[in-house]
């Protein structure tokens, strides 16, 4: 049945492959050599994502699966090519025939090095990538360990978010009317707009809200430092023994605060927000949050899937927190690693009130990047594995043309031995280069110790 499933991978990915090669040519216009490059990588991703989930059903480690999976391709790729070579150049045989009798070494070798090699644990049950989370099991609540009202900030960065603040800050303001009234919350609760250098109104109207409303509060930073570092100068500024930071978009629904209150209650110290549902975003910003999580996962990054920064953390925690002097900040993994009692709160996803998004497709990638580089040295063994590969490549490119030039007359003297291995071998270098050249840059950036964030005002 295995086998079966993989010629059927077999076909999809050849129909998949060449219809991205035609579609880069005609809708991208690309040339031939760029449009067949965009195919095969096409290709060969489908193909890996089918075989690990549909064919094999492994559930092992995904960037290995994929190292080794290519590995797998290579190897068969190398027995295909000589299998023609040799077939057309000792028996003279058709070289249609002899690229048909390559598909038998191809297919052997590319099936069994995938079920017992690149995707060995395929007696295993494939399980999602929410149940590998190690902090995606939910505890059973306890009983209350709270019985008062206590003092709660929340904490709402803010970047040229003038067209959101006022109905922000009615949504809030009724919710910790209600909860006051509930006994939930103290009176002394409040909410604290940080503003992260923004180039509008919104400090003007934080102040005016600020007269208007009790519970608001502002932080004024002297400059834009970034979400992250105009959330880490909200928690660790304000007071309340229990402190929730939130967007101002209005994206993350409002009324999860008291469950994650009575989850506080409960005695936990952590109460995590996750997105349960995700209808509101595009089809595009759902896939690549999807890559995000599991990328981040994937390279052992411990992160909780679908969970940005809306959480309740207590005071113990922020102490905790206080001890964590990086510069390069991403918050999402620096809290699990804190440890402490957690629990989650899951909430439907709504549309953005109202102005543009804050992270773009460029600003989420360098998010990625940097969770990637702050909690993984992962990409720096994976310089390991693409010497590896690049060896093993490199020697089949080498038989490849010994082939050529002792079995055929189309060599063209000293240009594989030279074109290829700069090329090839350039590129890789430069790559590695750049993936060493960003720890390096952290660890200047850390080094420096600079400040990570500067306060002007508060009121």
């Amino acid at each position: 049945m295995e086998l079966a499933r993989y010629l059927i991978v077999g076909v999809l990915n050849t129909i998949i492959g060449l219809g991205s090669i035609y579609g880069g040519m005609y809708f991208l216009q690309l040339n031939i050599v760029h449009a067949n490059a965009f195919g095969y990588v096409i290709g060969i991703l489908f193909s890996f994502y089918l075989n690990k989930r549909w064919t094999f059903k492994s559930n092992g480690h995904l960037v290995y699966s994929f190292l080794r999976f290519i590995l797998v391709l290579g190897v068969a790729y190398i027995a295909n090519l000589y299998t023609v070579l040799f077939l057309n150049s000792n028996y003279n045989v058709n070289p249609y025939l002899a690229q048909a009798a390559g598909i038998i070494p191809y297919t052997a070798i590319g099936f069994l090095g995938s079920r017992y090699f690149a995707f060995f644990a395929g007696n295993q049950t494939y399980t999602a990538a929410k149940n590998e989370n190690p902090l995606s099991t939910v505890p059973v609540k306890p009983e209350p360990v709270i019985l008062r009202p206590i003092d709660l900030s929340i904490v709402v960065p803010c970047y040229n978010e003038v067209e959101t603040l006022t109905e922000t800050t009615r949504q809030l303001s009724e919710l910790l009317g209600i909860l006051v009234a509930k006994n939930k919350i103290s009176c002394n609760s409040r909410v604290y707009y940080v503003d992260d250098g923004s180039s509008d109104r919104t400090w003007g109207l934080i102040e005016s809200l600020a007269d208007q409303h009790k519970v608001v509060h502002g932080i004024k930073l002297s400059r834009n430092r970034g979400h992250q570092n105009a959330l880490l100068a909200g928690l660790l500024t304000v007071d309340g023994e229990a402190v929730i930071s939130v967007d101002a978009d209005l994206q993350d629904d409002l009324s999860a605060i008291e469950k994650m209150i009575d989850l506080y209650i409960g005695g936990y110290d952590i109460v995590y927000g996750i997105r349960e549902s995700r209808q509101a975003d595009t089809f595009f910003k759902r896939f690549s949050a999807q890559c995000y999580y599991q990328l981040l996962n994937a390279m052992g990054v411990e992160i909780v899937d679908n969970h940005a920064d809306y959480r309740l953390i207590s005071r113990k925690v922020i102490e905790a927190l206080k001890d964590f002097e990086e510069v390069n900040l991403f918050l999402r993994g620096i809290i699990p690693q804190l440890g402490f009692s957690h629990s989650y709160v899951f909430y439907d996803r709504a549309e953005r009130f109202a102005g543009e998004s804050k992270y773009p497709l460029k600003k989420m990638l360098a998010l990625a990047w940097q969770g990637i580089t702050s909690f993984s040295i992962l990409p720096l063994r994976f310089i390991t594995v693409i010497g590896f590969i690049v060896s093993l490549c490199s020697f089949g490119i080498s038989i490849w043309a010994i082939a050529i030039r002792f079995l055929t007359e189309e060599a063209i003297p000293g240009w594989a031995s030279t074109v290829l291995p700069i090329y090839f071998l350039g590129g890789i270098q430069l790559l590695c280069l750049g993936i060493m050249g960003e720890y390096l840059a952290k660890i200047y950036s850390e080094t420096k110790r600079r400040p990570r964030y500067i306060i002007e005002k508060m009121i």
